[in-house]
């Protein structure tokens, strides 16, 4: 009998030949690396304004004085005349080629010999370090590189958007304990007793109207921060980031995310809440257990100390800003819940594994039966070619997490290269001297902050301050400071008045605020004992990370229920805990919650869940979620050519937009967008629009 060579019994192309292609499909991913524009960044200007002081700009970690300011030389009236040098030191070791200057010129607080004030189960702190300081000078091989993507200039001091963010910050920290379910319904009743008080010192209503009440919101009277390129009041950027927060009519509408589905339903989205059926489809949704194959992981949280808040006080607020680690100062309730409160939302995103909740989405997504992208080759309609390796569950997987480091690196960039910007803890210690009268001492932003505090004063006729001063009165006695005291413990230290470090005049005696100081308390309270990381505040990590991993899911999953792609897919059902957090009942609005939306809400609660801890604002959350999306696109449209078929996807950008990408093997991809009014936007302007412009340069 004849023996016959079976067709293709190899593939094709095979050897050197499928290695010389692999090659060209690598050149080609380079190349549309290349061709995206390559975005502008420019700071706001406050490092050139307000030096030698800096006071907007992050310091933490180097030496600061008494007043929480870097250590400078005085002149005979108390105005600074002359900086140390540790903080041009710092962003040169930042952004020079030379990478060992960090190790050789940057001085820390723990190296100029800083003097801790603190504590923790009685032993003295250690100095924590920056964190990843010059990842942004790392390139990537897939995806866009970090310097392509970019961030709008962040609000300066002085500007009515600055002074909304603290107030929302502030409000985010009143509200701390009080159930989402009922700053829904404007309510103030906490699931804690902080010193005899069951409520908030403002309900949900009252801070709604001290937000509304303010210039931003209002335009009454609003102060940009560039007057000379502002429109009606704002400038681009600060207009797109107010119109995006909705109407803020209604208690439900605060602290909600800038997309739709964002603003749907329960504040929490369904994919932080229920679980899946498991192997042996032994649990209920409602159950909140996610299965990891055979193992699985409940739904319900750890959460910190109810009523227990941190920084309150002017020695350990010193000592964080001075890089105090107060690591095993944590302080939890004994039993785990689903998330209630902002303070459950803040412990979770305090301990993530930065990609957790958009992998746990996925495995649920995966579980519902969520198709894939109608445009995917696989399943294929005969159904004669499953999903697993390509467009399969071990695709998503890896992808919705490998997406999070390239986001990382990007925003480091921003934060650390670029922006520098100071975290809201210390925006409210600074508010705090400036209350006490002390604002002379930041040099020429001295205006800038008194037109902050002033506005924040004017807010509901000055209610929302004076809560803050009384919350922070409450921190720092009776039971919650015995309580903090287990564990913390702090020298008495305040603010001082002028101090003559003028070598031909005699020194004089710094005078002490303390009198003064618990009237004028406007230290933010913070979740964390620790305070912010060490590292700038705007771009926000987990926001980017969100942006990505929300936008690679919407990407893979089919998000519209029918083949024109005009009605999103619904999400059939809505849950949310009960009052006390201990299990998930029905929630209204099952109807109109949408997989999309939930997404989006994902991103935004995992994004403003940091805001809600005192460590960001509202605009880190903005800006960060968005480039985070152009990393994943970027990434996306690189993967399109290497697959063997024709690839389509659909999905909305968090502006709203129609966003296609398709191409198949080999091919360059197209990226197909249009607004949310039906207008076709090219894809530069697309990729250009929250950033400051377009960096032209040579071909290479």
């Amino acid at each position: 009998m004849l023996s016959r060579t079976l067709p293709f019994a190899v593939p094709d192309p095979a050897g050197s030949e499928r290695a010389k292609i692999a090659k060209q499909i690598r050149d080609l991913a380079t190349e549309i690396s290349r061709l995206q524009p390559q975005a502008t960044t420019r700071a706001n200007g406050e490092e050139n304004d307000h030096g030698p002081v800096y006071p907007a700009n992050f310091t933490k970690g180097l030496l600061h004085d008494e007043n929480g300011l870097l250590v400078h030389k005085y002149d005979s009236g108390g105005n600074p005349i002359r900086l140390n040098g540790d903080y041009p030191d710092f962003v040169e070791a930042i952004n020079s080629t030379d990478r060992t200057l960090f190790e050789k010129h940057v001085h820390s607080a723990d190296e100029r010999g800083v003097s801790y004030l603190c504590t923790v189960n009685g032993e003295g702190l250690n100095w924590r370090g920056w964190e990843s300081p010059r990842s942004g000078h790392v390139y990537e091989l897939q995806g866009p590189d970090a310097g392509a993507v970019g961030m709008a200039p962040a609000p300066r001091v002085g500007s009515s958007e600055l002074a909304f963010e603290m107030a929302e910050v502030y409000g985010l920290a009143l509200l701390r304990d009080v159930p989402f379910s009922t700053i829904s319904e404007g309510g103030s009743t906490k699931l804690c007793n902080l010193n005899g008080r069951k409520t908030a010192l403002l309900n949900a209503e009252e801070v709604l109207k001290c937000l509304t009440n303010m210039p931003y919101w209002s335009e009454n009277g609003a102060v940009s921060s560039t007057p000379h390129q502002s429109e009606n009041g704002f400038n681009s950027f600060e207009r797109k980031r107010r119109d995006a927060r909705g109407d803020l009519t209604k208690p439900r509408d605060l602290f909600r995310g800038s997309t739709a589905g964002a603003k749907v339903g329960p504040y929490i989205s369904q994919f932080l809440l229920i679980g899946t059926g498991g192997p042996a489809k032994k649990y209920q949704m409602e159950e909140g257990q996610v299965s990891y194959g055979t193992l699985t992981i409940d739904q319900k949280t750890i959460t910190h100390k109810e009523c227990l808040d941190y920084m309150t006080d002017w020695s350990s607020w010193l000592d964080v800003q001075n890089g105090a680690n107060f690591k095993g100062a944590d302080q939890y309730e004994k039993k785990r819940r689903f998330i209630t409160t902002p303070r459950d939302l803040a412990t979770y995103v305090h301990f993530d594994a930065l990609y957790e909740a958009y992998l746990n989405a996925a495995l649920i997504m995966l579980d519902i039966k969520i198709p894939t992208s109608r445009g995917f080759p696989e399943p294929s309609p005969s159904g004669k070619r499953d999903a697993f390796a390509t467009f399969g569950g071990p695709h998503i997987l890896s992808l919705v997490t490998e997406v999070a480091t390239r986001c990382l690196k990007a925003v480091r960039r921003q934060k650390y290269n670029y922006h520098r910007r100071c975290r809201p803890e210390a925006i409210g210690g600074r508010l705090t001297l400036t209350k006490l009268g002390l604002a002379n001492h930041f040099g020429p932003a001295e205006d800038a902050f008194e037109s902050t505090l002033s506005e924040l004063e004017k807010a509901c006729k000055g209610e929302l301050l004076d809560a803050v001063i009384k919350h922070n009165h409450l921190q720092n006695t009776g039971k919650v400071k015995d309580c903090r005291e287990t564990v913390i413990k702090c020298e008495d230290v305040y603010p001082f008045d002028k101090l003559n470090d003028d070598p031909k005049k005699p020194k004089k005696t710094p005078v002490s605020k303390k009198n003064q100081f618990p009237e004028c308390n406007l230290l933010l309270p913070m979740a964390f004992p620790e305070g912010s990381p060490m590292h700038p505040a705007y771009g926000a990590g987990h926001a980017t990370v969100a942006g990505g991993c929300v936008t690679m899911l919407k990407a893979f999953f089919e998000m519209f229920s029918d083949a024109s792609s005009t009605e999103e897919r619904k999400l059939g059902f809505s849950f949310e805990p009960n009052s006390v957090g201990t299990q998930l009942v029905p929630a209204p609005g099952a109807d109109d919650l949408t997989v999309q939306g939930e997404l989006d809400k994902l991103a935004a609660n995992i994004s403003i869940g940091r805001n809600m801890a005192g460590v960001h604002y509202y605009s880190d959350y903005f800006d960060s979620v968005r480039m985070g999306e152009r990393v994943a696109v970027g990434i996306l449209l690189e993967q399109v050519p290497t697959y063997g078929d024709y690839v389509e996807t659909t999905f909305k950008s968090f502006d709203g937009d129609l966003i296609t990408i398709s191409g198949e093997a080999g091919g360059c991809p197209s990226l197909t967008v249009v607004d949310k009014f039906g207008h076709r936007v090219s894809s530069e302007d697309w990729w250009l629009r929250h950033a400051s412009g377009k960096e032209f340069s040579e071909d290479l």
